[in-house]
Parts: C-alpha cells; sequence; structure tokens
C-alpha cells in the first residue's frame, strides 16, 4: 500500500469490485513482455523505439538467421543493393554521414544496421538462430504463447517456450524465394541458384569462362545481370514481362557516390547531413499526383523514362521489347541504367519468353529458344509477396492468420487485422523510413496504452477494417495500379493488395494519432474497466521532486494581452445592464447576411 493511502478502509462494492491502490499512468503498476519477430530493418527500429519510449517493458527478439539485417544479410548477389537512395534509407534519429553511393551495395547497409545496434546497445535484446514456428493467443492467460525452433553450430535444435503480452511481428515480405515450378528442372547438371540463396563460394573466378542464364528481369535481375556480365563467358536472359528500368529523374540531379572528404563533413555538419537527406525526401514526397493515370506529372515520368531507355538500350528491337505500355509506378521502378547497358553488349542475348522447359544442359523458352551448354542458372524470380505468414500465427476464437488472408490480405491501416489480439503488426509494406517510424510510433502509444489501462487485448473491429478496405480500392480506381500490369502490388482481378490510398505523408499523418474508437478493447479488471484510475492519485502527486503545477510556465503567456498595457484599450469599465443588452443584438461585423448554419443542416 502507498503511504498516501496507509489506513484508508478500501470498499468492495456487492459485485466484488475493490479500487486497486494504483497510481494513474505509472508504468510501474504493471510490468509489459513484448516479443518482436525479425531483426531487419523494421526490428532494429523497434528495438531502439522501445528502448527510449517506454518504461518497465521487458523486450525480446527473435531471428531466425545468425545476425541482425534481415534481407541485407541475406542476399549476397552481385550488386545487391537498395533502389531506395541511401540517405533516404536511414533512421532519422540516426542519420548516416558513412554512405558511399547513392545506392548502397546490402553489404554497406548491413554495417550501418550493425552501428545503430552497437551505438544503442541493441543486441541485447536479441536472441539469433531462433525460428519462432507458432505463435497462439490465450484467452485464459490473455498472453501470446510461442514455440521457437533454436539452431545450434553443431546443428542441433532445440524447441523452446516463451510468452508475451505483445507480439510485434516485422519479418519483410523479402526473405522467401519463389523457385518457379519448371519441367526438367531437376535434371539439370550445372548450378542452379535463386538470388536471395547466392552461396559465397561462387564468386568472379567460377563464372569466368561460363556460360549463365538468368530467369527474371525484376529488381535482383536488374541488379545482377551488370555485375556477372563482364566476368562470364555468355549470359542469356528470358524476360517475360516489359519495365520501366530507369528512375525518372534526370541524369544530372542524382550524386553517384560520396568521397571520403564529404563523409567527412557530412560527420561534421549535422546541417549539411541533414539537408543531404532532405534532398531525396522532398522529391519523394511530392511523387504521388504522377501516379494519377494521364496526369501532367505522370506525361513527364514516362517521356523522361522513355527518353533514358532508349539512351541506354540503344537497339530498336531491345527498346521495343522492353518498353511498357502501362504507366510509370504500376510495377516497381528500378534504377537500371547499369542494366539496360549490360543488355547491349556482345556476350549478351536476351529472349522476350517465359522458360517452359530446362533439359541437362539447355534453358529452353516459350518460344521455342533453345540456349545450349549453359553451366549455371540464376532464378532472379522473386518472393512470396502473399503476406501469409510462414509459421502459424492463431489469433482470437482460433482463427488463423493464414486463413484470414485468403484470399484477400486486408488490414487495418496496414498494421493490424480483427481477431487478432496483442496487437499484430503482420506487414510493414514499403521501403520508406519514414513511414516505418510512423508505424513503430503507432506500436510505442499502442504498447503505452496496454500499460496504462491495464488491458487485456485490443483488435481492429472487423465493420471498420471492411469500410476501411473498400475505400482503399474504391479511391485507388483512376490510379496507376488500375492498369494490367503484372505486378505484386495487385492480383490478377484486379484487386490492389499492397498500395496505401495516398502519399507517404498522407499515410504517417493518419496513423500519428491512434482512433481507438475503430478499435474491440477488453480490460484485465474483470469487475470495472475505469480500474486504472485507481484511488484519484497521479505520479506528480506521489513523486516528491515532480512539478506540481506544470501547466505554468513563461511560455504559456501570450504577448498580445501584455502588449494591451501600452494601449488605450488597456483601460476600461463593466459596461451597463441597458449597454450590455443593446451589445447583445448587435451582429457581428460580417454576419449581416449570413445565415445560421445549425438550420442549414
Amino acid at each position: 500500500m502507498h503511504p498516501h493511502t496507509k489506513g484508508l478502509n478500501r470498499h468492495t462494492n456487492k459485485h466484488g469490485y475493490t479500487v486497486p491502490d494504483i497510481t494513474y499512468k505509472d508504468p510501474n503498476n504493471r510490468r509489459l513482455r513484448v516479443v518482436t519477430i525479425g531483426t531487419g530493418f523494421s526490428g532494429v527500429l523497434l528495438a531502439y523505439k522501445l528502448k527510449n519510449e517506454t518504461e518497465n517493458v521487458e523486450h525480446v527478439m527473435y531471428e531466425k538467421n545468425g545476425d541482425i539485417g534481415g534481407t541485407w544479410l541475406e542476399n549476397k548477389y552481385p550488386n545487391c543493393a537498395c533502389d531506395v537512395p541511401s540517405h533516404s534509407y536511414t533512421y532519422n534519429f540516426a542519420l548516416n554521414p558513412f554512405w558511399p553511393e547513392l545506392y548502397s551495395k546490402s553489404d554497406q547497409i548491413w554495417i550501418y544496421l550493425d552501428r545503430v545496434c552497437r551505438a544503442f546497445d541493441l543486441r541485447k535484446y536479441m536472441h539469433f538462430n531462433s525460428r519462432v514456428i507458432e505463435a497462439k493467443w490465450s484467452e485464459d492467460d490473455s498472453r501470446w504463447d510461442l514455440k521457437i525452433e533454436q539452431s545450434y553450430a553443431d546443428e542441433t535444435k532445440k524447441i523452446v517456450y516463451d510468452h508475451c503480452d505483445v507480439l510485434l511481428q516485422v519479418t519483410g515480405l523479402l526473405n522467401h524465394p519463389i523457385v518457379p515450378s519448371i519441367e526438367g528442372l531437376e535434371n539439370f547438371r550445372g548450378r542452379v541458384l535463386h538470388t536471395a540463396q547466392w552461396p559465397d563460394d561462387y564468386g568472379e573466378s567460377q563464372w569466368k569462362g561460363q556460360r549463365m542464364v538468368i530467369i527474371g528481369a525484376g529488381s535482383s535481375s536488374v541488379q545482377t545481370t551488370p555485375g556477372v556480365q563482364p566476368h562470364v563467358k555468355h549470359l542469356d536472359i528470358f524476360i517475360r514481362s516489359k519495365a520501366w528500368l530507369a528512375s525518372a529523374q534526370p541524369d544530372n540531379v542524382a550524386k553517384p557516390t560520396f568521397s571520403k572528404n564529404e563523409q567527412e563533413e557530412f560527420l561534421n555538419d549535422k546541417a549539411k547531413l541533414v539537408s543531404q537527406a532532405r534532398i531525396y525526401e522532398e522529391k519523394v514526397n511530392m511523387i504521388w499526383k504522377a501516379m494519377l493515370n494521364d496526369s501532367p506529372e505522370q506525361k513527364v515520368l514516362q517521356e523522361r523514362s522513355r527518353e533514358k531507355m532508349r539512351k541506354h538500350l540503344k537497339r530498336p528491337e531491345l527498346i521495343e521489347a522492353l518498353t511498357p505500355d502501362f504507366p510509370v509506378g504500376c510495377r516497381r521502378t528500378t534504377p537500371g541504367v547499369p542494366f539496360m547497358e549490360a543488355l547491349t553488349q556482345p556476350n549478351v542475348n536476351t529472349h522476350f519468353t517465359a522458360v517452359s522447359k530446362i533439359t541437362e544442359t539447355s534453358v529452353i523458352g516459350e518460344d521455342g529458344t533453345e540456349v545450349e551448354d549453359v553451366d549455371a542458372i540464376v532464378m532472379a524470380t522473386g518472393f512470396d509477396t502473399t503476406y501469409r505468414p510462414h509459421f502459424d500465427v492463431i489469433g482470437q476464437n482460433g482463427i488463423s492468420l493464414r486463413d484470414k488472408f485468403t484470399p484477400d490480405p486486408d488490414s487495418y491501416l496496414s498494421m493490424a487485422v480483427p481477431a487478432f489480439f496483442g496487437p499484430t503488426f503482420p506487414v510493414l509494406a514499403g521501403s520508406v523510413t519514414a513511414s516505418l517510424t510512423a508505424i513503430a510510433d503507432f506500436a510505442i502509444k499502442m504498447i503505452n496504452k496496454i500499460q496504462a489501462e491495464n488491458l487485456r487485448g485490443l483488435a481492429p473491429k472487423q465493420s471498420v477494417t471492411d469500410q476501411f478496405n473498400t475505400h482503399v480500392q474504391t479511391a485507388l480506381h483512376g490510379f496507376v495500379w488500375s492498369n494490367d500490369c503484372n505486378s505484386w502490388y495487385t492480383r490478377r482481378d484486379g484487386r490492389v493488395t499492397a498500395v496505401w490510398p495516398g502519399s507517404a505523408l498522407h499515410y504517417q499523418d493518419v496513423v500519428s494519432s491512434p482512433r481507438w474508437e475503430d478499435w474491440e478493447i477488453t480490460y484485465k479488471n474483470p469487475h470495472n474497466m475505469w480500474a486504472y484510475l485507481g484511488l484519484g492519485f497521479t505520479k506528480t502527486e506521489r513523486d516528491p521532486k515532480a512539478d506540481k503545477a506544470p501547466y505554468l510556465t513563461v511560455d504559456c503567456l501570450d504577448p498580445a494581452f501584455y502588449n494591451l498595457a501600452s494601449t488605450p484599450l488597456f483601460e476600461g469599465k463593466p459596461p451597463t445592464a441597458e449597454e450590455a443588452r443593446k451589445r447583445s443584438l448587435t451582429q457581428p461585423p460580417g454576419m449581416k447576411n449570413q445565415r445560421s448554419v445549425v438550420a442549414d443542416h
């Protein structure tokens, strides 16, 4: 019992409810256990946020790999890089002065994440080689029960169990590679690999003198091709879909590299570092209008992209075969100048057809094209982007998240799903760090609410989620994603599954203030939801050092009131009753012809 309430005879009502002796909004009222699945870019961000913006929270992180980084640890194919400008791909609390290139390689991004973890001591929360294989909501205990498979250096495995009040899933989309089912693939005598599983022992010395086939023309192919082309004897690329291969900004806007001297300047002049990051952020934050079909901005994007593709592809047959007839943005646009230049080299053949069959030594296209004497096949065929989790997630009433996301991966504001208490964050879409930060901030607000109000669980209402997703599909009609293009943003029936219906700034603004009225909320106290109010004491009253009148400061004072002292208006006297009556019958200036707003509605 707290000293303030010692000797108080607390009443218990006829329903068995006794007001708890707790301090209002004191984190010490309840210790929360939070588990995060994943230590990639978003996981590291959450580790920092939870460390600095919560109290009395035990944070545990499980990572299936042997270290941090997620996709930036796993993907090691030649030229693997982020297609977002480096100075945009950073946390706003740790802008990186040491980026060497405009589009940094995967190992450079991993080094940045490693430095963030070292600077803020974040690895202490992380358990590596620990794959979560089941997460199940317990109605009886109001918690998530977790089943984890841990792997050891001697190749043994062990099943361990954990639990948490809040489960944050930030496993991303780019970590489950897809290998297409192609007739005869198992009979191929050479090497078969996926770009996401590039072995360490397959480098330039092994490629030299080989005939290599790359299947696909997505982001990983666009980066891998110029990395291997100068070293292989011959390269054949099978491409079945057209794509915009050049970023739409003029060539002279982007600086390709940053010298050591420039990096030192960024380190020593933080204002210059911030300005550098703002250059790219301000540009990307103004792109939304260009996503409207037939908008002037969209036409500018298309013309700039066509100009670049004509310039770098050079050959008419390549230009015609690769230039899309759908708008820029319908599929993900990849900065592809090195890729286009590689396609024009004498040791490269491009086949605009899908692969239908593979023999022991050859690859055959649907159009009958056969590439013989192949030494290696590289699958640049992307990832499973269906949003369905790759482990069992069972929410309220035994509902599976896999089933919930079949056929439509509908969610509430890209973050939560009805019938999944905790909350669960199944999707962190996109690579815009400001939007990821907005989601992390939302998670922190929710964790603080769970703790402050002693919540049992919360999940978005089904009716609210349904209306939101109806709005999404309706609002995106007339934007570039309503066109027919082969993209993981949309389903074959035209339903858009991976795009927010607005700009990044719009999204950040929407999620900045949680709409708790959209949520089904249950409370720990079985008798009264208001138990968290306690006996009426705040932390201020129970802390001798706290400011007892925080609402009275010099900063609160409005200068306009004090400036009045030097004007004739400073002196005045109360009106008589008759003067006051006449004033009440006088309309304010500008109101003479204005009708009542209430009456009109």
